[in-house]
């Protein structure tokens, strides 16, 4: 079979791109907004690594490099003398792109995806183009893998269809998988729902779908879209894991906030890689809402849950809700990795590894393991990273109004710093 010319199985469920939004997701993590606008550009020529300063380490007695993304740029943190140093190659622009950033000590280069998109021996990584189609009918896409020494590119699949996100590809033993929906490149956008591929690399052709089963029900006649299904966004431990949603019992008013407990993400779905079939892991017995932060190194989901705030919430104005941090275990079964500790503001994707889980905040960082628990270990300085530089939209004339508050709570005005691979 020619892969360019692929034809896509299911055609009565997958005739489009991708046309709908499930209710109640307007309330996001930091984590997933930094996540998104963050754009990586690798230099071409190799250079030593630049010495910085010294962070506060506290709780390591093992000795590693954990490399992270912070401020403009990407660099490594010492365990445990806490030395920072910076790749001058690597400079970070957070107002372009979507990509995610991932250090492969493997190979020792920075790559423009997340670590879930790296081959399993480390020497390749997966990642999806799109193009944009024709008014009125799906764009195309393409899945590729690129051998990270060589620069080496090669098309696997190519067809019509949308991709989820430029994040939601996962490299397995079994496989790539990705969350999409596939159509004919030709054909008119109609109503239709993501689902789970995965496609083998070594075999170019038509991905094979993995679910869910059974589908969503079609829209009823008047409707235009799908009433809301799951989004399946993380792949590992033998699952796909996505947040599912509250339906919400009543239209949304623009002068009266709904009541908490009405809407958002409100339980855990988990999607057998097997079968494609689904039930429900985790579901939340108060107002909270619960996003997927990320996977241990075992695959298991890590849950975030906070209450909403609206923008009229006293609490709202001192950014974003303390956050709960738990890790799925196994079906209604949690482990607490951290209550909603003051000191703690997650703001991008956890990174797990053999020491455990690595979390990012503004001018810290955290680990999660078993036995020491949650913990912060390790303190940077401002000034140590250079920060980016905004556009020149974002740039404030003149001076700020009489009586106006900083744009973000105080500790978001310090460096976001992220980890960007495992700790070697």
């Amino acid at each position: 079979m020619d892969p360019t010319h692929s034809t896509v199985i299911e055609p009565k469920e997958l005739q489009g791109r991708w046309r709908w939004l499930a209710g109640g997701m307007a309330v996001l993590l930091t984590m997933a907004v930094v996540g998104g606008l963050v754009y990586l550009r690798l230099g071409v020529s190799k250079r030593p690594d630049e010495t910085r300063g010294v962070s506060t380490v506290t709780g390591i007695d093992f000795k590693c490099r954990l490399p992270v993304i912070a401020g403009a740029s990407g660099g490594f943190i010492s365990f445990p003398d806490g030395a920072i140093t910076i790749d001058p190659t690597v400079n970070v622009n957070f107002y372009k792109g979507g990509y995610g950033f991932t250090y492969d000590a493997q190979v020792g280069k920075w790559v423009p995806v997340p670590k879930s998109a790296l081959s399993p021996d480390l020497r390749y990584y997966a990642y999806l183009a799109q193009t944009t189609g024709v008014p009125g009918e799906t764009a195309s896409m393409s899945l590729h893998t690129h051998e990270i020494v060589s620069g080496k590119d090669r098309v696997v699949w190519e067809g019509g269809g949308s991709p989820m996100g430029p994040n939601f590809v996962t490299w397995l033993p079994g496989g790539i998988y990705f969350s999409t929906v596939l159509g004919d490149a030709t054909g008119p956008i109609g109503p239709v729902f993501p689902s789970i591929y995965v496609a083998d690399p070594n075999k170019p052709g038509t991905p094979r779908r993995v679910g869910p089963n059974p589908p969503p029900q079609p829209p009823s006649p008047g409707q235009s879209n799908y009433s809301g299904p799951d989004v399946f966004t993380l792949v590992g431990g033998g699952a796909a894991w996505a947040t599912g949603n509250r339906v919400p019992t009543e239209a949304p008013s623009p002068d009266k906030p709904p009541a908490p407990g009405t809407f958002g993400p409100d339980r855990i779905m988990r999607m057998d890689l097997r079968d494609g079939s689904l039930s429900t892991w985790y579901s939340v017995s108060t107002t909270e809402l619960v996003s997927l932060a990320g996977l241990d190194e075992q695959g298991r989901p890590i849950l975030a849950l906070f209450q909403p705030t609206f923008k009229k919430d006293a609490a709202a104005l001192n950014g974003p809700p303390a956050v709960r941090m738990l890790l799925l275990t196994g079906a209604g079964q949690t482990t607490e990795i951290t209550s909603a500790n003051p000191d703690f503001h997650p703001g991008t994707s956890p990174s797990a590894d053999s020491h455990g889980i690595w979390f990012g905040s503004w001018n810290s960082l955290w680990l999660y393991t078993q036995g020491a628990g949650f913990r912060q270990v390790a303190t940077i300085p401002a000034g140590v990273f250079p920060s980016p530089s905004p556009p020149p939209m974002y740039q404030q004339k003149g001076p700020m109004p009489s009586g106006a508050g900083p744009a973000m709570p105080s500790y978001m005005q310090g460096t976001l710093v992220t980890p960007a691979g495992s700790c070697t």
